[in-house]
């Protein structure tokens, strides 16, 4: 990730645990992006860094994975407020307390313009963050605030890992090669490469783009 950091950023990342980081200008912070405290407490951290310029909204989770006949209410609300309510937090904090020409970006997934079997929860969530890019886009133009989401298609972290084992657990590894090999690309995308497209929105490269959804997948919504 040295190439991100390069761009001189200061960070304020939050986790549920907080962990050390070897770079000064990332100051790691405790805290669940569910509940508004959290949110109070990063922007206070932000502000002690200098001048807020962007919020990027990564928390997510896939679930347990099941059909929806299956799938039990609580289960459905817990994927919805990781995905959802965290979301719209961090695009409330990032309207409130941007400058002019801030940046908000929403971690989305191609899963938001297709369905995906066992995954209702999280196909539904995705879709609501993409709506709420939409709308937070129009409500901030006007203060000079862009927020724009990134769709990911498969990516190599554990939570694809744990997608092949919902489907198998005697041979997740077949699993992998198969959902790889129905990609155009075939492969699944390095976050390194799902980042970037993040620091492109932030920066001033992406003065002129607004509420859009753009598609990291390697060609799989496109197939």
């Amino acid at each position: 990730m040295q190439e991100l950091l390069l761009r001189d950023w200061a960070v304020v990342a939050v986790d549920l645990e907080q962990s050390a980081s070897a770079e000064a200008r990332i100051a790691p912070i405790a805290g669940d992006v569910t509940q508004e405290q959290t949110w109070d407490r990063a922007m206070a951290a932000a502000a002690t860094l200098g001048v807020l310029t962007g919020v990027v909204n990564n928390a997510g989770i896939q679930g347990s994975g099941g059909k929806l006949v299956d799938t039990e209410l609580a289960e459905h609300r817990r994927v919805v407020s990781v995905n959802v309510d965290s979301t719209f937090l961090g695009v409330r904090a990032g309207l409130r307390h941007l400058q002019r020409g801030g940046s908000v970006v929403n971690i989305a997934s191609n899963a938001a313009s297709r369905g995906v079997p066992r995954y209702g929860s999280y196909v539904a969530a995705k879709h609501a963050v993409v709506g709420l890019t939409r709308t937070a886009a129009l409500e901030g133009a006007r203060k000079g605030i862009r927020v724009n989401a990134v769709c990911p298609g498969p990516t190599q972290t554990r939570i694809m890992d744990a997608v092949s084992r919902s489907f198998s657990a005697d041979d997740p590894d077949e699993i992998t090669r198969r959902m790889q090999a129905a990609n155009p690309s075939g492969r699944f995308a390095d976050p390194l490469e799902v980042a970037r497209a993040v620091a492109w929105l932030l920066g001033d490269e992406a003065s002129y783009v607004n509420g859009a959804s753009l598609a990291v997948d390697g060609g799989l919504t496109s197939a």
